[in-house]
């Protein structure tokens, strides 16, 4: 079995029809996934390399309107990595973020992780709801990364995955 130097753990947070698991699974598989069925919790790996380095990534997309303590508090204190996603086409995707930011602080016990803002849909800009400077403010305030993609086009998948990553190193060295 290999063994890496390296392991992240990345929770992905959000309202539904935000585009979580196609997000993550155009980063996975490299290919766009509409309405993939999800229900509870998804779990991916995924081995990258950066620079001569392999990280295994490991990946859980939460698929719920309610925050069950239980199962939220147990992925938030394992997590390097919390992204926190919306719908830039769905203004209250976007005006319930701080309640997703909130949900994380209340229950992280301790546990410092890298948090990222994410738009998602950024491909559908005629049905925009909500600016890039309103999502790059709110990021700014809460003290985190902020990246606008589209899971659909594939626009800044990869760059934000690397952004993340760097990061999420950078802490555990």
């Amino acid at each position: 079995m290999k063994s890496f130097s390296n392991v992240i753990k990345v929770v992905q947070i959000g309202d539904p029809q935000t585009g979580k698991s196609s997000l993550y699974l155009r980063h996975h598989k490299g290919e766009f996934v509409d309405s993939p069925f999800n229900l509870g919790v998804d779990f991916y790996s995924k081995i990258v390399e950066l620079g001569e380095e392999q990280i295994k990534i490991y990946f859980w997309d939460y698929h719920t309107n309610e925050r069950v303590s239980s199962i939220t508090r147990n992925y938030y204190k394992q997590c390097s990595v919390v992204m926190i996603s919306y719908d830039i086409t769905n203004r209250q995707s976007f005006d319930r973020i701080q309640s997703w930011f909130n949900d994380y602080y209340q229950k992280k016990q301790n546990k410092e992780a890298i948090l990222a803002l994410i738009g998602n849909k950024c491909d559908l800009e005629q049905q925009r709801q909500v600016s890039y400077l309103e999502g790059q403010q709110l990021a700014k305030s809460l003290g985190m990364i902020f990246f606008e993609v589209s899971a659909k086009t594939g626009y800044q998948i990869n760059e934000l995955f690397e952004c993340l990553i760097s990061n999420a190193i950078n802490i555990q060295n």
